[in-house]
């Protein structure tokens, strides 16, 4: 199974993916009604991991909300995903790994502030 996070592989690959460590407040939209609130708990520059208290199916798609402060100032990440893996991680929950899907400007720019967040 792939990792978005790990920093094997090619050494160009791994200077090209810059990875963070975070902890903010996170949703994901999984179809029309289901909601799911969690952590944020690291973001790189193709997908994000979330802390969640259920698990989800490898392949399905989700819309990603993550709300930050960084330097004082409100940041909001929303962004559609696929879902790549979903580990249990004992009594913290589910890590679920996503990739990015296209990102849009305003994604892109989100994603910038929190790779360069303190």
């Amino acid at each position: 199974m792939e990792s978005l996070f790990s920093s094997h592989g090619p050494a160009s690959d791994a200077a090209a993916t810059r990875i963070k460590a975070m902890r903010w407040p996170a949703s994901m939209r999984l179809g029309h009604t289901t909601i799911l609130t969690g952590k944020a708990i690291q973001i790189s520059t193709s997908g994000i991991g979330l802390l969640m208290d259920r698990t989800v199916r490898e392949g399905e798609t989700a819309l990603v909300r993550v709300d930050a402060f960084v330097e004082g100032n409100p940041v909001r990440l929303q962004a559609r995903t696929s879902v790549v893996c979903c580990t249990c991680v004992g009594m913290d929950g589910f890590r679920i790994s996503l990739r990015f899907q296209e990102l849009d400007e305003d994604a892109q720019q989100a994603v910038d502030a929190l790779l360069r967040a303190r």
